[in-house]
């Protein structure tokens, strides 16, 4: 936790979003929304108390002065976070396939035919005798699945694991940042009956946040029209309702499932 915010009872807009790690317009959003509490100034800038910070943080400081308290560990890192080891990432990571292909694993693309794999920059010994591959092989794939109304994954009523997939639910912006920043899902599913303009919107926060660098976006509608609901460059489709077996499908990206920007 930042020094400057100990003992302190209020932050300004940019001082609780550097603490969450979202931009400053999403911590705006949030309070006019009446989403987060705040106080005016008389100069009309907004304050906001520590204590509201709590549901989107486990390491706001509401701990006792003299104790730090330590950052969860994360479900889920990618493998220039590892490497980064809670600072900058380096430059010659960002130049590595695994960073630009939005791949989750770094050992997943090391054996691509035609030298297309990961650079293996900072690889001393085979991945099986690797600190990284030792920490995440074998994790469950994260996905958090964005629900506006009505059944979306038809087997599937709660939040759960299912066989190697763990799925998170959430209803909407606030639920999907609260589940982000101790979930860190791989995938992350929006259902398009929130309407063009609010899916638009969701997504573009969902590739805006940092805590999730490499966003991997599944839209689920029941007519795959994408450039209406998104104009980035998204993982995939699925038509809705579906399975879970067609969600694993689509992850796999079998290209009928797999969404072409168009």
């Amino acid at each position: 936790m930042p020094d400057q915010v100990k003992g302190r009872k209020y932050l300004t807009t940019t001082e609780a979003a550097r603490l969450l790690s979202v931009s400053p317009d999403t911590v705006l959003k949030w309070v006019k929304a009446g989403k987060v509490k705040s106080r005016r100034t008389l100069g009309g800038h907004f304050r906001i108390p520590v204590s509201e910070l709590s549901p989107f943080a486990s390491d706001v400081p509401i701990a006792a002065p003299d104790k730090r308290p330590t950052a969860p560990a994360l479900t889920h890192q990618y493998c220039w976070e590892y490497l980064a080891g809670g600072k900058q990432i380096k430059a010659e990571c960002m130049d590595c396939i695994t960073y630009r292909s939005r791949a989750s694993r770094c050992y997943e693309l090391k054996d691509l035919p035609g030298g297309l794999g990961c650079l293996n920059l900072f690889c001393d010994t085979e991945c099986s005798d690797c600190d990284y591959y030792k920490a995440v092989s074998g994790q469950d794939t994260n996905v958090l699945v964005l629900r506006c109304s009505g059944i979306l994954i038809t087997d599937l009523a709660t939040p759960g694991k299912v066989d190697d997939l763990d799925v998170r639910f959430a209803s909407g912006e606030y639920e999907a940042a609260t589940a982000i920043q101790e979930f860190r899902p791989d995938y992350v599913v929006v259902d398009c009956s929130f309407g063009m303009r609010r899916t638009a919107a969701i997504c573009n926060s969902l590739f805006s946040d940092i805590r999730i660098p490499v966003a991997r976006l599944i839209l689920s509608s029941r007519v795959r029209r994408i450039k209406d609901y998104c104009d980035q460059e998204i993982f995939g489709w699925i038509k809705k309702p579906f399975t879970i077996e067609q969600l694993k499908t689509c992850i796999r990206g079998v290209p009928e499932l797999t969404a072409q920007h168009n």
